[in-house]
C-alpha cells in the first residue's frame, strides 16, 4: 500500500553540504564511506531529523547557504519521517499554529526544517570538534541529555 504524502505535491528539502561529515558520522561513516562504529541512523534523513529537532529545541537556526544537498520530501515519506517537517517548526514556534499545515505554506514549512537543521547541524559539528575521538552516539546523547549538577549541601536552601 502506497503511503499518502502529507505534501500536495513532492519538494526539496535542502541542508548545507558543509556539514556532510556530520551527517556521515551520524550515519557510521567517515569521508571515504567507510564503516566506522555503529551507526544512528541508516540514512541521511534521520540525520536530517535529529538535527532539524536540536535546532529547534535550541533555538539555534541558520540558512543553508547555496553549496547544499537535497532529499526529497518522498523519500523522508518512505523512511516515515516526513511529519517531522510540519512537527520541528511547530516546535521551534509555537505561534505559527495550524497555518503552517496549509498547503499555500508548505515552502515556507520546509524552509524553516531547513535552517533549523542546519543551526543543529552547526551544533553539533561543533560539539564533534569539542568532543574528537570520542562515539556519535556520546556526542548526541550529552547534547540530548546534558549531565544534571547535583545539589550540593550548600545549594540546599536555594532548592525549598
Amino acid at each position: 500500500m502506497r503511503k499518502q504524502s502529507l505534501f500536495s505535491r513532492e519538494r526539496l528539502v535542502y541542508w548545507p553540504e558543509e556539514f556532510s561529515e556530520v551527517v556521515d558520522l551520524l550515519n557510521g561513516r567517515d569521508r571515504e564511506g567507510r564503516t566506522v562504529g555503529s551507526p544512528l541512523y541508516s540514512f541521511n534523513t534521520g540525520a536530517i531529523v535529529l538535527a532539524a529537532s536540536l535546532g529547534a529545541r535550541e533555538k539555534r537556526k541558520r540558512e543553508v547557504g547555496t553549496r547544499r544537498k537535497e532529499i526529497s520530501t518522498a523519500t523522508f515519506l518512505s523512511h516515515e519521517l516526513e511529519p517531522y517537517i510540519f512537527l520541528v517548526p511547530l516546535l521551534g514556534d509555537p505561534a505559527l499554529g495550524t497555518e503552517c499545515l496549509r498547503p499555500e505554506n508548505e515552502e515556507q514549512v520546509i524552509r524553516e526544517f531547513e535552517r533549523y537543521a542546519a543551526g543543529g547541524l552547526e551544533l553539533l559539528a561543533g560539539e564533534m570538534d569539542a568532543s574528537a575521538g570520542k562515539a556519535a552516539d556520546v556526542i548526541v546523547q550529552s547534547l540530548m541529555f546534558p549531565p544534571v549538577r547535583s545539589a550540593g549541601v550548600t545549594d540546599l536552601p536555594n532548592l525549598l
